[in-house]
């Protein structure tokens, strides 16, 4: 007989299971829940933001040839996006309370101060279209569109 040697002893390794993906550690739902916040998040502010696009996306369309057009689609836009935004408590407006409500809406007055005469445009065409200019009109109502609160 041989003697026993000190090898016939050892047992096989056994290996440990794989390691399983499931279930995750908690960082792995931390992240998980961030990034589902994150994309919440964005799906908010783009809807919420929608009709400020819109409201741009028309005022691009306007055409500044001629101006009692360009004047009046330009009222006409800012009433819509008054009366979206805030129903029709501003629908009757006209005149300097228009201008004062429209620059109520943002931090820095952007109609009373370069744009009065803008006030009595809709109800005065022939008089006040051709002292209005039309660029900066256009640039004055992008703006408000851009910085209006609510």
């Amino acid at each position: 007989m041989n003697p026993a040697s000190p090898l016939d002893q050892l047992k096989d390794i056994h290996l440990p299971e794989a390691v399983s993906i499931w279930p995750l550690a908690w960082p792995w739902w931390v992240l998980i829940i961030c990034i589902l916040a994150l994309v919440a998040l964005a799906v908010y502010w783009h809807k919420k933001n929608q009709w400020r696009r819109q409201a741009l996306s028309q005022l691009k369309n306007i055409d500044t040839q001629d101006n009692l057009l360009c004047i009046q689609q330009c009222n006409r836009l800012l009433k819509q996006v008054a009366l979206y935004r805030h129903g029709q408590s501003c629908a009757s407006l006209s005149g300097e309370k228009w201008l004062n409500f429209l620059d109520s809406k943002v931090k820095k007055v952007i109609f009373s101060e370069q744009l009065n005469e803008f006030a009595y445009a809709p109800d005065q065409p022939t008089h006040t279209s051709a002292s209005i200019d039309v660029i900066q009109l256009k640039k004055a109502v992008e703006c408000w569109i851009r910085k209006h609160t609510c």
